[in-house]
């Protein structure tokens, strides 16, 4: 505008000029300067020609902004939309959908709490987005840092949110506390959402909290923030088998996964759910496409590397750990590699004090910090766990001599503590030998060993107590006999061969022939579980011969009931009868669980040679002794003696009950086979009572729990069993694939019960 102006009146002016040098006249008070005319026609010449110049070189001036449309009227105030973009979600529909339905019921603030790399910010970002249209006067973001050493003051971030909603610069000057009641003035009659992501603890986001009735609030931490007011806090935690698998496919590619399905499984449970872990393998895969998951997977599998495996570029679970563990008190750290690098999945408070060297009350301290930081998880009373991967980064923070120690504390306070409740001892005691604390394993193992019930536990324990060993060969003998023991209780026959072999081994190598004869007595147990009659006789009358010749009475009367036992597999009573008579002389006077197996072995041979009155009498003492000494073992298979009992009078409902009570009691005690024997009963009282769909779930059931277990007789029965029912129901070739796999099993194996059973099939084709 004001460019025109100047040119307009440099136009005049040099046409006034023009008039005048050419003959024209000017007023008379100028009359007498007319003389200067020409001298004006040049410079004004110039300076126009200057002018023009300049107007041609200066861009032309932008348009105003366009104002708002007809009838609306512009916004008083800016509005910030600072949301970062969000990423795929996975597996976290549920966290979404409560944050939404929460923010939505008008609480104020939400917050998110969880571990490191558990997908806090993530998922923050998800549900802010989800909502973000319920809040039009729009969104802030700050990243406090609250995990590093230098989080960000919340006055700096007060003057942001400030500056972003328009409030003039001299009222965005002052302290926290001035600053903070101006941010809150501000949102006070508007609609906006707030994320604060990163926060130390309750008072890092306290002023930083919007006052308005139609403000909300997200929070993320990895701390605990019970002290934030009126928040609602919303669990994160570890993505689910499928949403992580899915987690892989989206970044490594479907076709990865859809190729090794196993193995993208198998990198899930490496990474034990960890949202961060799994991107991390996902990118890996990504950028080697020639690597399988399966590939990956076994890199991982070593526990000493996986930490190291798991790093991707810029992300790495170590060092978002490393920063979580820099952040703790000295005493907290001490505390945390100590009690967090325990070896079970489960420990109390004092097993904690005890690994850690602390007093009582400082462990449960820190460990009430430790839970707050999500370094410790609490599942329960005195009850504590880590994720794997925390375990895995507490114990490579320990140093050797630390980790020893550690390790030795614990052996020894469990071994004056018996009747602590001893949770994870099988991995106790393999991290004791590993460490070497040779000597401190095998003093708690004589001490615990018959506290442990589960058979697994027990095998685990006595494959530490063998270990530990070394040179002791009498040691190491008793202790693989008992893994072996332990695996044929569990049912795992198959396994039980290998140590009951080595031990019979070892024994003869020795010459001793107390450990001879115990040996070759486990070997001919396992070989009967095994249905191979011959040499289970040959073993065990071997010795029962070496019993004899040793005086030992009350091994003889465990060997004479193994060969009751086999005979009545067998169905040869009339060799189980003397047998078993004998055993029954030959027991002491004071009651014991042997005299319960001796009497349920005697009974049954009764019942096969037709004294069923006999046979009832001995039985009916064995629930006592098993009941006096808490033995469920033996009491679930009194279970299923009187269900083959009610069977064979046609009392179904009582054989029912009785094959349904064996097999919650062989599940209790963890005894494999004792729940597949059951499941073969319930399969051909189902039959009976025509309930033919019924029977082949059953025997299905069996089949899967013999084959898990590696019995491949005892899995060729039920198939066999399935194979008779699916004939009856006209099913003809699915019997004959039943019939086929069963075969393969069995061989030409000598079973009793095989020949009712191949009657009531089609001959092989």
């Amino acid at each position: 505008m004001l460019l025109a102006v100047v040119s307009g009146l440099f136009s005049v002016l040099l046409a006034v000029a023009v008039n005048v040098a050419t003959g024209g006249t000017l007023p008379a008070p100028l009359d007498e300067v007319s003389w200067l005319a020409w001298p004006a026609v040049g410079v004004l010449g110039v300076a126009g020609a200057a002018l023009a110049f300049w107007q041609q070189s200066t861009p032309p001036a932008l348009p105003p902004p366009p104002g708002p449309p007809p009838g609306q009227d512009p916004p008083p105030h800016p509005v910030p939309a600072e949301l970062p973009a969000a990423t795929p979600l996975f597996g976290r529909d549920a966290e979404v959908a409560e944050i939404v339905r929460v923010l939505s019921g008008g609480s104020p603030v939400v917050t998110l709490a969880a571990a490191p790399g558990t997908g806090k910010t993530s998922l923050a970002l998800g549900a802010a987005h989800a909502v973000r249209a319920r809040f039009p006067d729009g969104q802030l973001f700050a990243t406090l840092r609250g995990a590093s050493t230098e989080p960000v003051a919340p006055e700096a971030v007060l003057v942001r949110f400030l500056t972003a909603l328009g409030v003039p610069e001299d009222e965005r000057r002052g302290g926290t506390e001035e600053l903070a009641a101006r941010f809150r003035s501000a949102v006070a009659d508007r609609a906006v959402l707030v994320l604060l992501d990163d926060a130390r603890d309750a008072a890092h986001v306290a002023a930083l909290l919007p006052g308005g009735s139609r403000c909300a609030t997200i929070v993320t931490s990895r701390r605990q923030l019970t002290g934030v007011a009126n928040a609602h806090g919303v669990p994160v935690a570890a993505l689910p088998e499928a949403a992580a698998v899915e987690l892989i496919a989206r970044v490594a590619g479907d076709e990865t996964v859809r190729r090794d399905p196993a193995g993208a499984r198998a990198l899930v449970a490496a990474c034990a759910g960890l949202p961060l872990a799994v991107l991390i393998v996902a990118g890996r895969l990504r950028a080697r496409p020639q690597w399988t998951p399966s590939a990956l997977a076994e890199r991982l599998a070593g526990e000493h590397r996986r930490l190291d495996e798991l790093r991707q570029g810029d992300l790495a679970v170590r060092s978002t750990f490393q920063a979580a563990y820099a952040e703790l008190s000295e005493v907290d750290r001490l505390v945390f590699r100590r009690a967090g690098s325990h070896p079970g999945q489960v420990f109390t408070l004092a097993a904690a004090a005890i690994r850690a060297g602390v007093d009582l009350p400082r462990a449960e301290a820190a460990m009430d910090r430790l839970v707050d930081a999500f370094l410790i998880e609490s599942p329960g009373p005195d009850r504590f766990h880590l994720h794997d991967l925390l375990r895995l980064f507490a114990t490579e923070t320990l140093t050797a001599q630390e980790h020893a120690d550690a390790s030795e504390r614990l052996l020894t306070w469990l071994r004056t503590h018996r009747t602590e409740d001893v949770v994870g001892l099988p991995a106790v005691l393999a991290e004791g030998v590993s460490a070497g604390r040779h000597a401190a394993v095998l003093a708690l193992v004589d001490v615990v060993h018959p506290d442990v019930t589960d058979p697994f536990d027990r095998y685990a324990m006595w494959s530490a107590a063998a270990e530990a060993a070394g040179d002791d060969r009498i040691r190491r003998i008793r202790s693989v006999r008992w893994m072996s023991h332990s695996l044929m209780i569990a049912g795992e026959v198959q396994r039980a061969m290998a140590p009951a072999d080595e031990a019979l081994a070892l024994a003869e190598a020795t010459g001793d022939q107390w450990e001879i004869a115990q040996s070759v007595r486990r070997r001919g147990e396992v070989l009967r579980d095994l249905h191979r009659f011959a040499e289970s006789e040959a073993a065990l009358l071997r010795a029962l011969e070496l019993f004899v010749e040793l005086g030992r009475v009350e091994e003889e009367v465990e060997v004479r009931t193994a060969l009751g036992t086999l005979y009545n597999n067998f169905h040869r009573h009339e060799l189980s009868l003397p047998m078993m008579e004998r055993a029954r002389e030959l027991l002491p006077a004071a009651e014991t669980v042997q005299a319960g197996w001796v009497l349920l072995a005697l009974g049954l041979a009764y019942r096969f040679a037709g004294r069923r009155e006999e046979s009832d009498a001995v039985i009916a003492e064995v629930p006592g002794i098993a009941t006096r000494a808490g033995d469920d073992y033996l009491l679930a298979y009194y279970h299923q003696e009187l269900a083959w009992t009610a069977e064979g009078d046609g009392r179904w409902d009582d054989a029912e009950r009785g094959f349904t009570q064996m097999r919650i009691l062989a599940e209790r005690v963890g005894t494999g086979a004792g729940v597949g024997s059951a499941l073969l009963g319930l399969g051909q009282i189902a039959e009976r009572r025509g309930d033919l769909d019924a029977a082949l779930t059953h025997y299905r059931d069996a089949t899967a729990r013999y084959a898990r277990l590696g019995d491949r007789i005892r899995e060729g029965e039920a198939r066999l069993r399935a194979a008779a029912v699916l004939n009856t129901q006209g099913r003809v070739e699915d019997a004959a694939a039943e019939r086929t796999a069963a075969d393969a099993l069995i061989g030409d194996t000598d079973f009793p019960w095989g020949e009712n059973l191949l009657s009531r099939l089609p001959d092989r084709r």
